[in-house]
């Protein structure tokens, strides 16, 4: 579920900003019906780039394209890398908690 505040990715170049697929951006705000999403692109100048109203299909929250980047890794790793790579995301939940605690 889209929220305020996530980063997303654009899946579609939008040629009239001249924004190219792959663009983050970020969710200002969600109308209730959730069709549709206020999104701000920043340039590196930090200024805006373009805010625009986008559907559900024009985005993809950042979070659930690096999940699938994992998972391809993780897919192609033997047994014992794979192994190493769960002991270390459990260390990293460990510092979170511990940062957080």
């Amino acid at each position: 579920m889209l929220k305020e505040l996530d980063v997303v990715v654009l899946t579609r170049d939008i040629q009239e900003q001249g924004l190219k697929k792959g663009l983050k951006g970020a969710i200002v705000h969600c109308y209730d019906d959730a069709q549709a999403f206020e999104v701000e692109f920043v340039a590196e100048t930090g200024e805006t780039q373009a805010l625009l109203t986008l559907e559900p299909a024009d985005i993809q929250l950042e979070r659930d394209i690096i999940r699938g980047q994992v998972v391809a890794i993780l897919d192609a790793l033997p047994a014992d890398l794979l192994a190493e790579v769960r002991d270390f995301s459990e260390f990293l939940q460990y510092q979170r908690l511990r940062k957080v605690g």
